[in-house]
């Protein structure tokens, strides 16, 4: 195979080697590791081909390089190890693929196995090679000493189109590669004008061992590197004529970051953390200063940047080369990030695909998901089903079908009755839930974002064997740690890659089944609606997550009085972007739309406002249902053309802000619908209804029944009298997985589920909500319970000797803030110092979720008491 592949290289390129042949007279006893620059993304191939015979070196390459369609074979055959991309964001997940893969590295040194490790890490940006601060080869040398080095130097190269000598930017591989086809077909394969090319090779000298500094190293490599000038050389891409590629110019660099002023404060802070990572003191660093060549500092510090702007300052996801320099830190943390909205309209995106006429909304009969599925994909057929917004691929309805049907013949194969499900909104998560399903088992939605206390508990509680995740989403996740998940994930990537021929043809042919027949061949006829269809979690973050298991029935009803609550039209088009683990996401904007033939376009991120304001002009959307907070964060950055076509606005998981209802009332044809929704009733209680003016949070829908207890003594409370919320109906679950307490209440002969929300019912039967029972908030859609989190900072600050000993008074409280249409803050009243960040720290260490972070604290003389001893906590939070 390496020999075809260098035939085929020397149609461009005329090679010449220099050095090889005397590098190693015969084998060391150790490996090699060969650390060549890169000017372009060809010169891994190349190198690798010219080591092959004799070396076998194994190429490390960042992971989605390795997995583009045109090169992914290459890849395996030559064994080449994949690097997590570290640009932007950082997680637990990336840093143990980058130890695995580092320990892979030097355990294979050890065993006389080579390898191809590229020291920057990046395609070079001009015609030196500089490696700024990067560490793995340094590190790599570190836990290796006695390895073998032998220094590459690749010239001739600056200037393909494969290089960002171009365009500045990083050439898209496989498109690049297909140019070049084509021109070689052009020139009649053999008459191709060729590029001179040369490789030389250098066993590294014993200075370099000397270099124990990581930017002394990295200084060393670049003047091997730029010891021989790799100047600009333009190749004719035909041979009967001149015809040489376009240099693009260089495009103005935007200003990414608005100055504006920095506090001291803020200044230190960041100052001491770029110290602290740089090893320079923090006098030497200036705001001009460029992260990766002044302060040395590579992709991993980058990403410890990032999660520290985050947990530090809430400053949100940025993306991949945003911060350049000090002042960029300091300006994201302030604020001063501009919009660039010329971005949108330059990049390309594929829209939905010519469809059929549509047929209208309807719910199928059935008795299980997957009886309603089948009968909706049979009524559907070839009519567009959804979209993925990351991914900009539409599926019909037939299409999904069968994608669900071959995965579950390899979900079949997986032990146990629990799978676990990781993933954003999106076409995967739903035909992974529903392959789960075909294949009789059960899905367990997992929340990423609660932290790993509660994601261990919920693998103890079920056992799980396998959870079902993405690489895709595991590089872009932020601050995730997954704990002894982490295990037991099966990534999407490399789980498909399981099926067979056989399986997929055997998909294929019962995907032309009708749903009574598809039904009894894959032995789900008998299944009864009342067996459990999904495990979902209450968020887990006032003690640890309560299982939640839904029935068909459970999960059926809702949908079908919810479908009853508004009109939606045939040519409509659902924007769903809540997670699947919200009992909102994975029921009303996951499944619901393709029970009924409604076209959804799925998208992974609601933290993302600009992305989320972008796709719903994009897709043209018209019905949007999200959390509240979500949806202020879109509307705020979303230009008024962008939600022009937008009918309703569908508003769950927490408290809609008036702010919500005026912006909605300002748009052209839209409409604002707020309901109430709760996980154990699946999840839909209440709604506004259209067209009518809206009280409290509406009405219960068709066939659930509402009653207003006295929470102490569990009497009826009459009409209008503020009490716990308790409800009866088809829709509400028979009581929590492995959890003796029972959440219900038996009054006038039937069976009712206290919500431990408190509200009254008006002379109308609307619901007007007037808070919890216990003391919870909700942060981005999640309930968070202030109680647990309380009592968690206290055996911290006694664990830590953070506070007063002996002392008989509460000497911590915790409060919040939440202001009228913003994001609510976590505030630790305490009579003792304690810092913010250590507190945050240790939150963290104990397994809390990101939404468990203290916004504030604040130092008081005493925490005020009733006369029973119970702390005052709205005296505090007025106070």
């Amino acid at each position: 195979m390496h020999l075809l592949l260098r035939a085929l290289l020397r149609l461009r390129y005329r090679i010449r080697v220099e050095g090889l042949d005397q590098v190693f007279a015969q084998n060391p006893d150790t490996g090699i590791l060969f650390l060549p620059n890169h000017p372009a993304e060809i010169d891994p191939v190349i190198l690798t081909t010219v080591l092959w015979r004799r070396y076998r070196a194994r190429p490390l390459v960042i992971q989605y390089f390795f997995e583009a369609p045109a090169i992914y074979p290459f890849m395996k055959l030559v064994k080449a190890l994949a690097i997590p991309n570290m640009n932007g964001s950082a997680n637990k997940w990336k840093l143990h693929q980058i130890e695995k893969l580092f320990q892979t590295i030097v355990s294979g040194l050890r065993k006389r196995e080579n390898f191809l490790v590229y020291p920057a890490g990046r395609l070079k940006l001009e015609e030196r090679e500089l490696l700024g601060g990067s560490s793995l080869v340094h590190s790599l040398l570190q836990e290796c000493p006695d390895a073998n080095i032998v220094l590459v130097r690749t010239r001739g190269l600056w200037g393909s189109r494969f290089s960002r000598a171009l365009s500045g930017k990083v050439p898209p591989f496989g498109k690049m590669l297909l140019e070049a086809i084509k021109d070689l077909l052009k020139n009649g394969l053999f008459f191709f004008p060729k590029r001179e090319v040369t490789i030389e090779f250098e066993r590294a000298q014993s200075d370099l061992f000397l270099c124990k500094e990581r930017l002394e190293f990295n200084r060393y490599l670049e003047r091997w590197y730029n010891s021989k000038r790799d100047s600009l050389a333009l190749v004719s891409t035909t041979f009967w004529k001149e015809s040489l590629p376009r240099m693009k110019k260089a495009e103005k660099e935007e200003e990414l970051f608005v100055k504006r002023k920095v506090s001291p404060v803020v200044r230190r802070e960041v100052i001491a953390k770029l110290s602290a990572l740089s090893h320079r003191s923090a006098d030497q660093i200036q705001e001009e200063n460029d992260l990766w060549i002044d302060l040395g500092l590579d992709s991993l510090d980058m990403a410890q940047i990032h999660s520290f702007l985050e947990d530090a300052y809430d400053v949100g996801r940025l993306a991949a080369g945003e911060l350049q320099s000090v002042g960029d830190v300091l300006q994201a943390v302030v604020g001063g990030k501009k919009e660039k909205r010329e971005a949108e309209k330059v990049r390309k995106r594929r829209r939905w695909p010519k469809d059929l006429p549509r047929k209208p909304v309807l719910f199928p009969p059935g008795d299980t998901l997957q009886e309603v599925f089948l009968r909706s994909c049979d009524r559907m057929g070839g009519r567009i089903a959804c979209s993925d917004g990351l991914m900009e691929l539409s599926f019909t309805y037939h299409q999904l079908k069968r994608s669900v049907l071959a995965l579950s013949l390899e979900i079949k194969k997986l032990p146990g009755l629990y799978i676990g499900v990781m993933l954003p909104s999106s076409v995967a998560a739903y035909i992974s839930i529903l392959a789960i399903l075909f294949a009789k088992k059960l899905p367990v939605m997992l929340n990423w974002t609660v932290g790993s206390r509660s994601l261990d508990h919920a693998l103890e509680m079920t056992q799980l064997s396998v959870v079902l995740s993405s690489r895709r989403f595991l590089e872009r996740a932020e601050n995730i740690d997954l704990g002894k998940i982490e295990e037991r994930l099966l990534l999407l990537e490399e789980f498909h890659k399981r099926l067979t021929f056989k399986e997929k043809i055997k998909a294929f042919l019962l995907s032309y089944k009708k749903a009574p027949k598809l039904l009894k061949a894959l032995s789900l006829k008998e299944m009864r609606k009342e067996e459990r269809a999904v495990l979902l979690f209450t968020s887990g973050t006032e003690s640890l997550p309560k299982g939640v298991p839904l029935t068909h029935a459970n999960l059926l009803s809702n949908m079908k009085s919810a479908l009853s609550c508004f009109d939606p039209h045939k040519s409509d088009v659902l924007y769903a972007v809540l997670p699947p683990f919200h009992s909102f996401g994975f029921a009303v904007t996951g499944l619901f739309p393709l029970l009924i033939g409604l076209k959804v376009c799925y998208a992974p991120d609601p933290t993302d406002a600009r992305q989320m304001a972008a796709d719903v002009d994009h897709w043209k959307v018209t019905l949007l249902c999200c959390a509240p907070s979500f949806l202020m964060g879109m509307f705020k950055m979303a230009r008024k053309k962008q939600l022009r076509r937008v009918r309703y606005v569908i508003s769950g998981a927490e408290k809609a802000p008036q702010e919500l209802f005026d912006f909605v009332k300002r748009l052209p044809r839209a409409e604002c619908l707020e309901g109430y929704g709760i996980t154990e009733c699946s999840p839909v209680v209440t709604s506004n209804s259209p067209h009518l003016p809206r009280r409290g949070v509406g009405k219960p829908i068709p066939g659930v029944e509402l009653l207003i207890i006295e929470p102490e003594t569990g009497k009826p409370l009459p009409q209008g009298t503020d009490g716990e919320i308790c409800i009866f109906g088809p829709n509400v679950f028979v009581g929590y997985l492995g959890v003796k307490r029972d959440p219900f209440i038996t009054l006038e002969k039937k069976r009712w589920y206290r919500s431990g929300d408190r509200g009254h019912l008006d002379a109308e039967g609307n619901l007007i909500l007037s808070g919890r029972l216990k003391r919870f908030i909700k942060i981005g859609a999640e309930m968070v319970g202030l109680g647990g989190i309380e009592e968690d900072l206290t055996l911290i600050a006694q664990e830590r000797e953070w506070l007063a000993p002996g002392a008989a008074a509460p000497q911590i409280a915790l409060g919040a803030l939440e202001p009228e249409g913003e994001k609510p803050q976590l505030i630790l009243y305490t009579t003792c110092d304690l810092d913010r960040d250590k507190i945050n720290e240790a939150l963290r260490e104990k397994g809390m979720g990101k939404l468990v972070k203290i916004a504030q604290v604040k130092k008081i003389h005493e925490i005020p008491l009733t006369a029973t001893g119970k702390i005052q906590y709205r005296k505090l939070e007025e106070g």
